[in-house]
């Protein structure tokens, strides 16, 4: 799913007139596993502000370090990694900060929902925060908090 929004204001005080919210999940099918977007779309370059968020059931080490992962779930997820970084993504969540926790079962909590920024919108990312209370679900809500550039450090002049 893929919200758009254009304003004649600029977004979050930056010179951008268009933001772009993509939530992509992942569902699971008797062959294998189906993403909502393809991989391969939820990364475009674009001239306006994109924020990519979603269960995407990706499990990798640089969004849950002390997981022990399968080879089969490094390679699935550094296909979606490497595509994040070849489009200028940079991955907001705070490693090994757990967005899932299971209801019943053994299974540990885990880190499943990611959230990426294009470099447009990376400076003005202020906050990735997962410690709302749960809302009954097995993931929790997760707060992302944007700044205006004017709050953001400008780099001193040389």
């Amino acid at each position: 799913m893929s919200l758009d929004v254009s304003s004649q204001n600029l977004f979050f005080g930056s010179q951008f007139h268009s933001f772009r919210l993509v939530n992509a999940s992942s569902i699971n099918s008797v062959d294998r596993r189906v993403h909502s977007v393809p991989l391969e779309l939820i990364f475009p370059d674009v001239g306006f502000l994109l924020l990519v968020v979603g269960d995407l059931n990706i499990h990798n080490p640089l969004s849950d370090p002390l997981h022990c992962f399968s080879s089969q779930q490094i390679l699935t997820s550094a296909s979606c990694f490497e595509l994040a970084v070849l489009g200028g993504f940079a991955v907001r969540n705070s490693p090994g900060v757990c967005t899932r926790f299971p209801l019943s079962g053994t299974a540990r909590p885990s880190v499943i929902n990611l959230a990426f920024t294009n470099a447009l919108l990376l400076p003005l990312v202020k906050r990735w925060d997962a410690s709302l209370p749960s809302t009954g679900s097995d993931h929790v809500p997760i707060l992302i908090l944007l700044a205006s550039p004017s709050a953001v450090l400008a780099p001193p002049l040389v």
